[in-house]
């Protein structure tokens, strides 16, 4: 369970703005008669005003004349989102003759040292001759058209015109900017130019990539000394791991980082560079899906969502621009940033947050081995017969009926823990489900699981233990071994893990939590690349953990509760994995996990954690026979509850499936007391309200004793709350109940019982302007 620091990179990508992504409104959809609008660019002018270089072509040649009749237009704007208002066209093809004889295409403007560059694609048909009608012709046939292929596609090169004024006139040059080269070959499009603090720019195209049969796009870095070039492409490709298109690029000086946006043919991506030649998937590395939602609540999906780009001002991104088909239209969405003065939580980490109490399933090979479990053992040594796994009596909807009753909202499953087995149907791990005759090989847990939990409306989650696995030897992410032999089976092992957490993400649907156990490692230090995936597939579920990023983080214990106060906030974007802890995460026995910090740049809520059966000194994660003793008493989990639930903190308990595959029964007996004592204390208060403001004031029906109160606020905006107290008005004088720092997600007090009639929330001290979603008082016996 240990979670603690050891960055992989003491230069990190930290530029986080998906979650930031905003709802489009019509405004934000930029169309005009009888043209497709495409390629966008955005600058601010010197008359404050926002100045938008796009690609626009007829309607009346079909949506493919792009390449044979596109130009580039000039529209205004008083807000970068829109509305948008054409203003000119500033650049057209230049006939026979010339390097961009036909279209101007897909414009990125740029300023540099007082000058405007406005780069641009455009083609020629080289020594044929041909017609304006030749080239309606080529546009209604498109790519089957023998010239597409022979003449127009290859013959794409970027170049750039050059002004004084963001208004022209525009110079341009006489050859195209840069030649296909290294790791691309055909044609240089797609231009996208930032300038690097060594004053240098840096320029990616896209090609195609070399001695590929397949239909595969290279990105390329291209340096120059000058805005104008000569630019040299470097060997190492910006990407090449991926078909993409369409790359938008800033050097991003406040972090220190390059950054570049790209489509794909699912999902909108980012990479990024801390020297603008060495580029990996960003941490953010999807954006967004490739749909978009409107403010009415309707979702836009288009048939083409390609051609992104970051406009960004004092180095943060404030839209995200793409192009959007659907039908027979083409136009540009401008997707606002929203811009936030301190964190707020994800819709993933709202939603994990409000869930409050969930159950993680321990199930491996060694329930059914008769021995007790031995945690270091168990990490190095392989269960010795993988056919000792026989559940007979399997009842996942026990399991979980069992949760559901005791009031639980979402449940977690070790779908892999420190064998290596996987209790699933896998294509690319052999040491699974598959291998059983259990079931005749065709058992899937996994599945049963997620279903159990559909049918009683509990949300699924997945455990991924990739650190150890005993059956190949891998301890603390490292394969074992020595030179080639080790860094081949590493490899292997790399590509196992990616494949099963891509089956997992794309086998059961839409998951609630990923939890990848002790953390996975960062990719740069030769692990699992498992962040990219999860994102991709599961846009929705919690990722928690590994170097890049924590969605959540661990309390600082595993009692089931934390100190307080709690903070969601975090100072660092994540915990780490390993034992070379950050120094500050780590001191004072990882107070810092514990409490987080008020002034955290990062929204990173803490997680409780204990085994059910971890009463008078036992802590068991998996079954053990005769652990019956060891449960839990109804008074120490009400402790845990007020002392997780209860101070900010998501509770997760730890249930025990037995050798037969259902939950002991005595372990189903105590958590639906537990839930209905939960129940009991706090599901009818005596009175409740809420509001914004500093002051809050609840009055009784009478006069009345009470000796709880719960507080909530509205973490959507932010934890706002530093200190507060609640008073009770008693015999005309008003008296403090209690009082206390962080409120978060829930804060339950509890304190002797006292006969009141109007109860006082008082914020004393808070960051912005309070919203309180919950104030309630209870009376408990």
């Amino acid at each position: 369970m240990l979670v603690v620091a050891g960055f992989a990179q003491s230069h990190p990508d930290k530029l986080f703005f998906k979650d930031r992504l905003e709802k489009l409104s019509e405004d934000n959809l930029f169309k005009t008669e009888g043209y497709y609008n495409w390629c966008s660019s955005i600058i601010k002018g010197e008359d404050g005003k926002y100045h938008l270089f796009y690609s626009r072509w007829p309607k009346k040649y079909t949506f493919l004349s792009w390449l044979t009749h596109s130009e580039v237009a000039h529209a205004v704007a008083d807000s970068p989102t829109g509305p948008w208002k054409y203003k000119e066209t500033v650049l057209q093809s230049r006939g026979k003759g010339h390097w961009d004889a036909i279209t101007v295409h897909n414009p990125k403007i740029k300023k540099f040292d007082g000058k405007y560059y406005l780069y641009y694609v455009a083609t020629n048909m080289g020594d044929e001759d041909y017609t304006d009608e030749d080239l309606v012709e080529m546009a209604r046939v498109g790519y089957s058209h023998p010239n597409w292929k022979k003449y127009l596609r290859p013959n794409q090169r970027t170049g750039v015109a050059v002004a004084n004024s963001i208004n022209g006139p525009w110079k341009r040059m006489d050859q195209p900017l840069i030649e296909p080269s290294g790791p691309i070959t055909t044609l240089t499009v797609n231009p996208a130019i930032t300038q690097g603090k060594d004053a240098k720019y840096y320029l990616i195209v896209k090609g195609d990539k070399p001695n590929e049969t397949r239909f595969i796009r290279n990105q390329a870095m291209a340096i120059s000394d000058s805005p104008v070039g000569p630019f040299v492409i470097q060997e190492k490709p910006v990407i090449d791991y991926l078909d993409t298109e369409d790359m938008s690029v800033w050097y991003d000086a406040k972090r220190d980082y390059f950054y570049g946006v790209f489509h794909a043919h699912s999902f909108i991506g980012m990479v990024s560079s801390p020297d603008g030649v060495n580029w990996k998937k960003a941490t953010e590395y999807v954006l967004t899906p490739k749909k978009l939602e409107m403010n009415d609540g309707n979702l836009l999906v288009p048939d083409r969502l390609e051609r992104p780009f970051v406009y960004l001002e004092d180095d943060e991104p404030q839209v995200l621009s793409l192009a959007v088909k659907k039908g027979d239209e083409a136009y540009i969405a401008f997707v606002p940033v929203k811009q936030q003065k301190r964190p707020v939580p994800n819709k993933r980490q709202q939603a994990w947050q409000e869930a409050e109490l969930g159950a993680v399933f321990h199930y491996d090979l060694h329930v059914f081995d008769g021995k007790k479990y031995g945690q270091g053992g168990n990490r190095i040594d392989p269960v010795t017969d993988y056919q000792v796994f026989n559940p007979k009596n399997l009842d996942t909807d026990q399991w979980i009926k069992a949760i559901k009753d005791a009031g639980f909202t979402f449940a977690i499953l070790t779908a892999t823990h420190e064998t290596g087995f996987a209790l699933y149907q896998s294509d690319v791990n052999p040491y699974c489900m598959k291998a059983l005759k259990f079931q005749d090989g065709k058992g899937d847990l996994v599945r049963d699981f997620v279903n159990s939990c559909r049918k009683y409306g509990i949300k699924p989650g997945i455990y991924l233990g990739i650190r150890w696995n005993s059956f190949v030897g891998v301890h603390d992410f490292k394969v074992n071994g020595e030179g080639a032999f080790r860094e081949n089976r590493q490899k292997w092992y790399n590509q196992m893990v990616e494949g099963m957490v891509k089956e997992i993400c794309t086998n059961y649907g839409e998951l609630f939590e990923i939890w990848f156990d002790g953390g996975a490692d960062h990719p740069a230090n030769g692990s699992p690349d498992v962040l990219p995936i999860v994102q991709q597939y599961q846009p929705n579920c919690l990722f928690y953990h590994n170097k890049q990023l924590a969605e959540a983080r661990w309390g600082g214990s595993e009692s089931g509760t934390v100190a307080y106060p709690c903070w969601s906030t975090f100072p660092y974007y994540s915990t780490g994995a390993g034992e070379s802890a950050h120094q500050s995460i780590g001191k004072n026995n990882f107070q810092l996990l514990k409490e987080g910090d008020p002034n955290g740049a990062y929204w990173m809520p803490a997680m409780s954690d204990a085994p059910l059966r971890g009463y008078n000194g036992r802590h068991e994660w998996f079954w053990e026979p005769g652990d019956e003793a060891h449960i839990f008493p109804v008074e120490n989990l009400m402790e845990m509850y007020y002392k997780s639930v209860g101070r900010n903190s998501t509770l997760i308990m730890g249930l025990t499936p037995d050798p037969d595959g259902v939950l002991p029964e005595p372990d189903v007996q105590r958590l639906k007391e537990w839930g209905d004592e939960i129940k009991r204390r706090f599901e009818t208060p005596v009175a409740q309200t809420k509001g914004e403001g500093k002051k809050l004031v609840l009055k009784l029906s009478k006069a009345q004793p009470i000796n709880h109160v719960i507080i909530q606020e509205e973490i959507a905006l932010g934890e706002r709350v530093r200190r507060y107290k609640v008073e009770g008005l008693v015999k005309g004088k008003w008296t403090k109940l209690c009082e206390g720092q962080s409120i978060g997600q829930k804060r339950i007090q509890q304190f002797e019982p006292v006969e009141c009639s109007k109860i006082r929330l008082t914020i004393e001290q808070f960051e912005e302007l309070p919203s309180i979603k919950n104030f309630a008082v209870y009376q408990v016996d």
